[in-house]
């Protein structure tokens, strides 16, 4: 039975005055945020978490603390105005499952090298994981070309007020520069009944899209997971990158003093599975390496002193980095996805259908 019926605006309001110098998210017109509700608060008040930080907004809607909703930028001036656009999209079954099969040790992998478009395999390439020596830009790159930020990048493009000749120059360049792009401009071209030699393509972008959803809905937590190729044989084959940031909150916002966690997970030509651990606090480390045979384990660790110099000799200071073996070790491809599904309770979020 309905006890009653609530009606009201889906807007948003969000007072610069009332909060700290610099402590409010930047906002962009148009733009979609994902914010979680924290509390409720007299008045018709509630505390928002938008882009890590917490806000206090007002809103004539009946909010739940703990829902996750997105809204819009309508307007920015004394005040933030927003405007409900619906609850915040969760991943499904079936996006779940294609980044687990996308990486190595499943049935099915993507095969880029079957992708014939312009510039990707080039792209690829320049973000590709490279050994011999070390790689100042691999992160950077790796973000801005695999298509991660695409949507961004062409928003603050089109934001920028450009005249209309740069503003096409502008897009052409971000094209060039990004994986994800250029797939989808080659799929607008060709209509929705592309020819089948696209249709790998098609999936790979769908992939990154899948990758997109999955660091957007982790994103209050500070967890991210970005793949990246790696090129070996005339081919590529794609490891995980997980980075955990531990989140922000209201005690530690703007903090140095944070435990930065990175791994790595990729299964090597030579060396087979490996996945290594990093803890970073400030300019301190400590690490391990985690693989599935003790011969290879052993020539692992006979490499660990130069490490350890090589880390020195750009001003850390390094702990204990170890390599194990044996069965206490997991090295599964579904290890970082499952633990970006978890929630702070490290319960597995609820799959959307």
């Amino acid at each position: 039975m309905i006890s009653g019926i609530h009606v009201s605006s889906s807007e948003v309001v969000i007072n610069r005055g009332e909060g700290r110098k610099n402590t409010l998210p930047s906002f962009i017109k148009d733009q979609i945020v994902h914010a979680k509700v924290l509390d409720l608060l007299p008045q018709g008040n509630a505390r928002l978490l938008i882009n890590n930080r917490t806000v206090t907004a007002k809103t004539a809607m009946l909010l739940r603390p703990g829902e996750e909703i997105q809204l819009k930028v309508v307007e920015q001036k004394e005040n933030v105005l927003l405007k409900l656009m619906g609850p915040v999209q969760k991943m499904t079954t079936s996006q779940v499952s294609s980044l687990i099969r996308f990486f190595p040790g499943n049935d099915v992998i993507t095969d880029v090298t079957r992708i014939h478009i312009p510039r990707v395999k080039d792209l690829l390439y320049d973000m590709a994981l490279k050994s011999g020596k070390a790689d100042k830009n691999f992160l950077p790159k790796l973000i801005e070309k695999s298509g991660m930020t695409w949507e961004n990048k062409t928003a603050k493009l089109i934001q920028g007020q450009a005249s209309l000749p740069d503003l096409k120059q502008g897009l052409s360049n971000l094209l060039n520069q990004d994986v994800k792009a250029l797939i989808q401009k080659e799929l607008f071209l060709a209509g929705p009944d592309h020819p089948e030699n696209l249709n790998m393509a098609a999936s790979f972008s769908e992939t990154l899209e899948n990758f997109q959803l999955l660091n957007h809905q982790s994103a209050e937590s500070g967890r991210f997971l970005l793949p990246f190729p790696v090129f070996s044989e005339n081919s590529f084959r794609f490891g995980q990158l997980f980075i955990d940031t531990g989140g922000k909150n209201r005690d530690n916002e703007g903090s140095t003093d944070k435990l930065i966690q990175i791994s790595f997970l990729l299964d090597m030509t030579s060396l087979g599975p490996l996945r290594a651990d990093f803890s970073i606090l400030k300019k301190e480390i400590s690490g391990r390496f985690l693989l599935n045979d003790e011969e290879i384990c052993q020539y692992v660790r006979s490499m660990l002193p130069e490490l350890k110099e090589r880390l020195k000799g750009i001003d850390y200071k390094v702990h204990e980095i170890e390599c194990f073996t044996g069965d206490k070790t997991r090295i599964q491809p579904t290890d970082f996805i499952e633990a970006m599904l978890k929630t702070g309770s490290d319960r597995v979020l609820n799959i959307v259908i």
